[in-house]
């Protein structure tokens, strides 16, 4: 089986359809028409996948780096946020009151 170019395609079918103008042969000529041109526009929106690629990776290395290199620690001693609230013990009712 051979790979055939658009035009060797459209040539082929001219050659077999002829002048016929059938139902039948019209619409094998739209559907090849409108195949050949679907795969046309998926090879060209999905042309650029090696920058796209190459684009993600680069921004992965650099987050993971950045992972490494970056002072994220937590605080030994992060500041209370409410000192009052630790200074009276609550009681049992405190705690589960139904209200």
């Amino acid at each position: 089986m051979a790979v055939r170019t658009r035009e060797e395609i459209m040539e082929t079918l001219r050659t077999r359809i002829g002048e016929s103008t059938e139902d039948a042969d019209i619409s094998l000529l739209e559907d090849m028409t409108d195949t050949l041109n679907d795969y046309e526009t998926r090879i060209t929106d999905s042309g650029n996948w090696r920058e796209r690629y190459e684009e993600n990776d680069r921004e992965w290395r650099e987050r993971y780096k950045e992972r490494f290199f970056n002072d994220n620690t937590p605080d030994p001693d992060p500041p209370d946020p409410d000192p009052d609230e630790h200074k009276v013990p609550k009681t049992y009712e405190d705690l589960f009151s139904y209200e």
